[in-house]
Protein backbone atom coordinates (compact mmCIF):
# COMPACT_ATOMS: atom_id res chain seq x y z
CA UNK A 1 0.00 0.00 0.00
CA UNK A 2 2.87 2.48 0.75
CA UNK A 3 4.29 1.72 -2.84
CA UNK A 4 0.88 2.97 -4.31
CA UNK A 5 0.79 6.06 -2.22
CA UNK A 6 3.94 7.01 -3.51
CA UNK A 7 3.25 6.38 -7.00
CA UNK A 8 0.42 8.58 -6.46
CA UNK A 9 2.69 11.29 -5.18
CA UNK A 10 5.05 10.91 -7.82
CA UNK A 11 2.80 10.86 -10.55
CA UNK A 12 0.50 14.06 -9.37
CA UNK A 13 3.56 15.74 -8.98
CA UNK A 14 5.44 15.23 -12.49
CA UNK A 15 1.88 16.04 -14.12
CA UNK A 16 2.14 18.98 -12.32
CA UNK A 17 5.50 20.24 -13.55
CA UNK A 18 4.65 19.44 -17.06
CA UNK A 19 1.67 21.65 -17.32
CA UNK A 20 3.89 24.10 -15.67
CA UNK A 21 6.23 23.94 -17.95
CA UNK A 22 3.66 24.26 -21.10
CA UNK A 23 2.79 27.49 -19.76
CA UNK A 24 6.31 29.06 -19.74
CA UNK A 25 7.78 30.79 -22.34
CA UNK A 26 11.25 29.31 -23.62
CA UNK A 27 14.01 31.66 -23.22
CA UNK A 28 15.51 32.48 -26.48
CA UNK A 29 19.65 33.21 -26.01
CA UNK A 30 21.30 35.45 -28.63
CA UNK A 31 23.91 37.70 -28.95
CA UNK A 32 24.57 41.63 -29.07
CA UNK A 33 27.95 43.40 -29.50
CA UNK A 34 28.01 46.28 -26.90
CA UNK A 35 30.31 49.29 -27.19
CA UNK A 36 33.07 49.14 -24.45
CA UNK A 37 31.97 52.21 -22.42
CA UNK A 38 28.36 50.84 -22.16
CA UNK A 39 29.35 47.39 -21.41
CA UNK A 40 31.49 48.71 -18.57
CA UNK A 41 28.78 50.78 -17.49
CA UNK A 42 26.13 48.15 -17.44
CA UNK A 43 28.58 45.93 -15.53
CA UNK A 44 29.09 48.00 -12.36
CA UNK A 45 25.39 49.16 -12.31
CA UNK A 46 24.73 45.48 -12.28
CA UNK A 47 27.11 44.79 -9.51
CA UNK A 48 25.67 47.68 -7.41
CA UNK A 49 22.30 45.48 -7.16
CA UNK A 50 24.63 42.19 -7.04
CA UNK A 51 23.14 40.97 -10.25
CA UNK A 52 24.87 39.46 -13.45
CA UNK A 53 25.18 41.99 -16.10
CA UNK A 54 22.30 40.03 -18.70
CA UNK A 55 19.81 40.02 -15.16
CA UNK A 56 20.51 43.55 -14.91
CA UNK A 57 19.75 44.18 -18.28
CA UNK A 58 16.90 42.30 -18.49
CA UNK A 59 15.51 43.76 -15.58
CA UNK A 60 15.93 47.07 -17.54
CA UNK A 61 14.41 46.11 -21.03
CA UNK A 62 11.44 44.32 -19.11
CA UNK A 63 11.44 47.78 -17.46
CA UNK A 64 11.16 49.79 -20.80
CA UNK A 65 8.91 47.72 -22.27
CA UNK A 66 6.51 47.45 -19.38
CA UNK A 67 6.32 43.58 -19.06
Amino acid sequence: MAFEDKMNKLQSSMNTQIGEKENQAPRLSKSYTLKQDVANELASRAKEQELTASRYLEKLLKKEFDM
